[in-house]
């Protein structure tokens, strides 16, 4: 090997390294200067099933999102300038994407895990928080806000005496998203559809049968997984539905012809 080459590979590895070192100390002072973290998938901390929003001290927060269709929890929050915010992002249906706009936060929320990222708002103002990946017929209206304001946060509203009328059975589909994966009409869906589904016979992914009964159908909405329709894969995340509002649902679905 000749001296010229030598020489021209010796600069190749000493770019390179100089190159990993500048983008190294890069990552170094934007976590430590201006406050940016890198998102990370966190293997020892569990999904969650709430959103919530912990003052750790002074301008220092945790932000537990939960992602669901097509909601952010919390969906409105206000904190002071220059408040430094750890991001736990959850989901408790499908995959969701989660972007602060005027930020560097971009996080995935993954079925089964958590991912965080921290950033710090110093400027004033509201920052909108959007879903940046599709998760059904309503992921453009998913979003929520961050305001960053040194006033303070308005006193929540008086609770209203009169009872509120309980939601319907098409009402609590829409409510809890059921009609994201069941059509009314016959469509084709990632579930079954409920056109029809009232006494029924199903044939399941084990090979035996069920009759699409009030009984089956409670246990489906409570534990949707236990009894699989061959065909259909056993995506449905479980969700806490009241015993009330189970009801009304199975009564609309009885229904839908």
């Amino acid at each position: 090997m000749s001296t010229a080459t030598i020489g021209i590979e010796k600069r190749i590895v000493i770019t390179a390294a100089l190159f990993v070192l500048t983008l190294t100390g890069v990552i170094a002072m934007s976590v430590k200067v201006f406050g940016f973290g890198l998102p990370t998938c966190l293997t020892d901390v569990r999904p969650f099933r709430d959103g919530k929003v912990i003052t750790q001290a002074p301008k220092r927060y945790e932000i537990h999102y939960l992602a669901r269709m097509w909601r952010f929890e919390p969906a409105d929050i206000s904190i002071p300038p220059g408040s430094t915010a750890d991001i736990y992002l959850s989901t408790a249906d499908v995959t969701h994407g989660m972007q602060i706009v005027g930020t560097n936060i971009n996080l995935m929320a993954v079925p089964g895990a958590v991912n965080y990222a921290r950033v710090k708002f110093d400027q004033p103002g509201e920052y909108l928080v959007v879903c940046n990946e599709y998760c059904g017929i309503e992921h453009h209206q998913m979003a929520a806000r961050i305001h960053v304001t040194d006033r303070a946060a308005a006193p929540p509203p008086l609770p209203v005496t009169a009872a509120a009328a309980p939601l319907g059975g098409q009402e609590l589909l829409d409510k809890y998203a059921c009609t994201a994966c069941h059509s009314l009409d016959g469509s084709p869906m990632p579930g079954p559809t409920f056109k029809g589904l009232y006494g029924s016979k199903r044939t399941l992914a084990d090979g035996t049968a069920a009759v699409a009964d009030e009984a089956y159908l409670l246990e489906s909405i409570e534990k949707p997984n236990a009894k699989t329709v061959k065909g259909f894969d056993p995506v449905m995340p479980e969700t806490t539905i009241p015993p009330a509002e189970m009801r009304a649902i199975v009564q609309f679905i009885k229904t839908v012809k």
